[in-house]
Formats: C-alpha cells, sequence, structure tokens
C-alpha cells in the first residue's frame, strides 16, 4: 500500500471513529469519567487488540509499538497486570466517596439514623464532611458534582440535602453497563470483522427513515419489538434443539453466538425516544 493511499485509508477510519465515539464520549461524562481514564482504556484495548488479532506480528515489545504507536516503555506497562491502573482520580469519585461517609458515618446521621442535612459552612457543615475525605478538592467543586449526579441537592437556606435513592439510581445505572458491553462489543466485532473482509460476512442490516412524525416512529418501534419477541423465542426454541444435536453426535461445543436488535430514534431537537422507517441499508 502506498503512503497515500495508508493516509487516506487513515482518514476514513479516523472519520467513522469520530461519529461511533460521540455516543461513547457522551456516556464517558455522564459516567464522570476522566479524558486520562478513558486514554488509559484506549491504549490497552490498543495492545490487546494488537496480541489478539495480530499474532506473530505483535510478538514482541518492539513489534507492539510498532504496530500501536505506543512507546516501549508505556507497552511494557501496559502489559504488566495492574489492578485499576486509570491515572489521576476524578472529581467524581471523591463526590463518592464524600456520599459514602455522609450516607455511613455515624457523625452526620440524624436521630432517625439517615444521613442529615448539613449547613454549607461552619461546624459539622458540608465542607467539613469533603474535608474529612479529600483536601485535594474545594467542597464547592464536590458539592457541584454531586447535584450533577443526583446525589444530592441544595436549599434556599444554604443546606446541603442527600438524595435517598442515589445508590438504588446509581445501581440501575452500573446494573446497565454489563449489557451494553457486551452487545455493543459482539455488534462493533461484526461490523469490523465485515468491513475488513470477513467472508462470509456476518448478518448485519438496518432500515432507516428521517420522514417521519414522532408517533409513526413509535409505532415502527412498538411493532420492531413485537417481532423480535417471535424472532427470539423462535432462535430459543431453535438452540435448544441443535444444543441437544450436538451433544448427541459428541460435536465440541466450543462456539458461542450472539443474535440481537436495535431500535433508536431521534426527534428534530435531538432527543432520543423510540423508532424510524424506510430505506434500507445494505451492511451485511
Amino acid at each position: 500500500m502506498s503512503e497515500s493511499e495508508s493516509k487516506t485509508r487513515q482518514s476514513a477510519v479516523l472519520r467513522a471513529l469520530a461519529r461511533v465515539l460521540r455516543p461513547v464520549a457522551r456516556l464517558l461524562i455522564a459516567g464522570g469519567v476522566p479524558i486520562q481514564a478513558a486514554s488509559e482504556s484506549l491504549k490497552r484495548a490498543y495492545v490487546e487488540a494488537a496480541q489478539r488479532h495480530f499474532g506473530e506480528e505483535a510478538g514482541t515489545d518492539s513489534r507492539l509499538s510498532l504496530l500501536t504507536g505506543i512507546n516501549r516503555k508505556e507497552v511494557r506497562r501496559l502489559t504488566t497486570p495492574a489492578a485499576d491502573e486509570w491515572g489521576p482520580e476524578s472529581v467524581t469519585s471523591f463526590a463518592s466517596a464524600v456520599y459514602t461517609a455522609w450516607t455511613l458515618r455515624e457523625e452526620w446521621r440524624g436521630a432517625d439514623g439517615k444521613p442529615r442535612a448539613l449547613p454549607l459552612r461552619g461546624e459539622g457543615s458540608f465542607d467539613v464532611l469533603v474535608k474529612g475525605v479529600t483536601r485535594d478538592l474545594r467542597p464547592s467543586s464536590v458539592l457541584a458534582e454531586l447535584v450533577r449526579l443526583g446525589y444530592a441537592e441544595t436549599g434556599v437556606d444554604d443546606t446541603v440535602r442527600p438524595v435517598g435513592d442515589a445508590f438504588l439510581s446509581q445501581r440501575e445505572f452500573t446494573d446497565r453497563l454489563g449489557p451494553l458491553a457486551e452487545n455493543l462489543q459482539d455488534h462493533a466485532d461484526a461490523a469490523v470483522a465485515n468491513v475488513l473482509g470477513a467472508s462470509p460476512p456476518f448478518l448485519e442490516r438496518t432500515l432507516f427513515g428521517d420522514e417521519l412524525s414522532e408517533e409513526s416512529a413509535k409505532v415502527l418501534h412498538e411493532e420492531a419489538r413485537a417481532h423480535w419477541k417471535r424472532v427470539h423465542d423462535e432462535l430459543i426454541a431453535r438452540a435448544d434443539v441443535l444444543e441437544a444435536e450436538d451433544q448427541r453426535l459428541g460435536r465440541p461445543a466450543t462456539t458461542r453466538i450472539r443474535v440481537g436488535v436495535y431500535v433508536y430514534v431521534e426527534t428534530p431537537s435531538g432527543d432520543a425516544t423510540a423508532s424510524p422507517q424506510k430505506k434500507e441499508s445494505d451492511e451485511d
């Protein structure tokens, strides 16, 4: 491949990546993940992908460095198992620690055993609470992050009150990340394999429409949901039959498959709501 062809390919990949990364960046910001931690994850992904998909080409630190553009010292660090090496702690991690102290430590609870509202400043205040956890951040920065995350709210009388169901909402948020990671990884693996010339290609087809009312989009969303329920049930039944046949014939059970469907709807304001229509996009 010539240098100009290589640059053209790189530019095309980066344009596609910019679109793919926008919703990822939105999730990172919503989750309070700083750019340093995201960059660390990307570097680790580079090294892991090189090791997994480029075989003997990635056999040494020098080869990994050439393939990824990451210097050898960093490659060695990234290939050495380490516990949660995410770089500088973000304001979110400190905010979570403050919230935990607020809800669990007896000195910050009221007579009913629940975390109590605190004055912003002075004895027994929110400032004192924060400084008991960290002196690296201003209490006002931690408060702003707690409010953004939905962990606390401020009153007109210069008090701060913890939001009681914040742990529940945080747990729900965390629980949703598992399916997101599994589904998007496999979808992305299939799409990338197709771009790189997988033969036969993985099934990947969509319908797209941008001239519908919001009401019509919702109808299509519900119809797609109903169709998927039928397909899902049929494939589960078929998988059970095939699994029994594999066992009867002594075939090694070493292969996995994920079949999925998604719907995304966006209104003119850019808000996500419920679902689209009719223009075929052939991507299998």
